[in-house]
């Protein structure tokens, strides 16, 4: 899908969400303290003219609902590295969780040598791809 197509998805969401294009044409206007004729929210919302930024966040204002900023801000470098660290994060300390529960069970004479020994090389190898996403150039 390209990027003009969602965006017009999100904006058909607005739009919908608003209460439809007076409502949205109202809620930019009474936002920037102009009017927006409902003709060009139609062109927008059709693909002839482009969305501009100040009505987009205009509306999102409105809905309660910032979803074109955060579908922007995911196609920024350093938030795509830290998105990227933090699931990096979360697998290593969910490996990390299951070998320490593994070998207290095992420590409890309730486990299994062979499950605390696999769940320990896999938060290892967690713990390895965590550090090489920290190695990776930004």
């Amino acid at each position: 899908m390209t990027d003009r197509v969602i965006l017009r998805a999100f904006m058909a969401g607005l739009i919908d969400r608003a209460g439809g294009v007076d409502a949205a044409a109202a809620a930019i206007g009474a936002r920037l303290g102009a009017e927006v004729s409902k003709g060009s929210i139609s062109k927008r919302m059709s693909g002839q003219l482009d969305w501009p930024l100040v009505e987009i966040m205009a509306l999102e204002d409105a809905v309660g609902d910032p979803c074109v900023r955060r579908w922007l801000a995911r196609s920024l470098p350093e938030v795509g590295q830290a998105q990227s660290l933090m699931q990096g994060v979360a697998e290593a300390a969910r490996e990390h969780g299951e070998a320490v529960a593994a070998v207290m069970e095992l420590a409890a004479g309730k486990g299994c040598e062979g499950r605390a020994r696999k769940e320990i090389a896999d938060a290892l190898v967690a713990l390895k791809a965590l550090a090489a996403r920290m190695e990776a150039p930004e």
